[in-house]
């Protein structure tokens, strides 16, 4: 990269960087708040190329690194927000009331052992919707929740919770 093009991505960065308190992950992103999942993915990794910190490290600017690095660090967690449906609501709502970023507590939701064997977010999502109706009696709910999550995803937890609401189904 030549210097006046590692200057504007310098100068980029700092802005960014002095924006971050007043930045939405959409705007960090540069994508719209209608944005699909392959929309933010596809988004991420084209900025994440941009202002990767591996790209600074010939720069020996300390404080222009730390920039990087935050930047980064936020775009990360707008990726890991915008793609998770969950977390993507809670987002859309207190963005609302003019919160820019989630709590570390709402970021930090905890999976569980079921929920970890299910890498696909969506599925994830289904999962713990089709376990709630399922503990709710809900069992057509359930089975429905249960086929979408594993039309996304097959894995263990969801094929045996398939399994239950079917055979508590058959039972009825």
């Amino acid at each position: 990269m030549s210097k006046s093009g590692m200057g504007e991505l310098v100068s980029e960065v700092a802005h960014l960087n002095d924006q971050l308190d007043t930045t939405s992950y959409y705007a960090i992103l540069d994508i719209d708040q209608g944005c699909d999942y392959i929309g933010v993915r596809d988004a991420f990794y084209a900025r994440a190329q941009r202002f990767h910190p591996d790209r600074f490290v010939i720069l020996e600017n300390e404080p222009v690194k730390k920039a990087v690095y935050s930047v980064y660090k936020r775009m990360t967690e707008a990726y890991q927000v915008l793609t998770d449906p969950q977390l993507r609501a809670a987002y859309d709502a207190g963005l609302a009331e003019g919160q820019f970023r989630l709590s570390s507590e709402q970021r930090s939701r905890r999976l569980d052992a079921d929920e970890r064997q299910v890498s696909n977010p969506f599925a994830r999502i289904y999962l713990r919707s089709g376990r709630q109706k399922f503990e709710r009696g809900d069992l057509n709910g359930a089975w429905i929740d249960c086929e979408l999550g594993l039309s996304v995803e097959e894995t263990p937890p969801l094929r045996n919770l398939h399994v239950a609401v079917v055979r508590a189904l058959a039972g009825r």
